[in-house]
């Protein structure tokens, strides 16, 4: 992405960001989550592993996740970061981070649960104040099964600001330096 490229439709936008997260995730488009489309859901998997000589023979394994789900609005409101909010709750952590067990499988690190909200006319004073304040995180067995954390990162084409919550500080940044936006 070049600079200044913030100011392009949603689809444009979302074209773009789904183009670069295609190379390392799995991504489907149109993707119903619990009742809930999302216009595209992306899916990443990593995993690490240490050995002493042989592959048997094997000291420590981490894996780690993340799932993105991207949304094309009109207008983001206080009832969409809650929805998000509701859906990571009912679906999201219970179903996709520990797959319905009590705990996520052993090696488990952490899972990320992003939501990607690109706005095409603005953001309420409302909406962004709930997602500068939005915190969800869980750990398991003190963190001994990891944890999982939700990201929220908000396009607002209207005045063409990047934000987000704090557990996304890194993509904010990252975001604005590589498009330009100050703001």
């Amino acid at each position: 992405m070049r600079q200044g490229q913030l100011n392009m439709t949603g689809a444009n936008l979302l074209k773009a960001l789904l183009e670069l997260f295609r190379s390392d995730y799995d991504v489907k488009e149109a993707c119903s989550i619990n009742g809930d489309v999302y216009d595209a859901y992306a899916s990443f998997r990593a995993a690490s592993a240490k050995y002493v000589l042989v592959q048997s023979a094997e000291l420590w394994r981490t894996n780690c996740f993340e799932h993105v789900f991207f949304r094309l609005t009109d207008r983001l409101k206080v009832r969409d970061i809650e929805r998000f909010r509701q859906q990571i709750e009912d679906y999201i952590e219970p179903k996709l981070v520990r797959s319905g067990r009590t705990y996520p499988p052993k090696d488990h690190m952490y899972t990320y649960m992003t939501a990607i909200f690109i706005c095409e006319n603005g953001v309420s004073g409302e909406a962004e104040k709930a997602v500068k304040r939005f915190r969800y995180i869980k750990n398991y067995l003190l963190t001994i099964r990891g944890y999982s954390e939700a990201k929220i990162l908000v396009f607002d084409l209207k005045t063409g600001k990047i934000f987000g919550n704090p557990a996304a500080k890194q993509q904010v940044k990252s975001y604005k330096k590589n498009w330009g936006n100050q703001k």
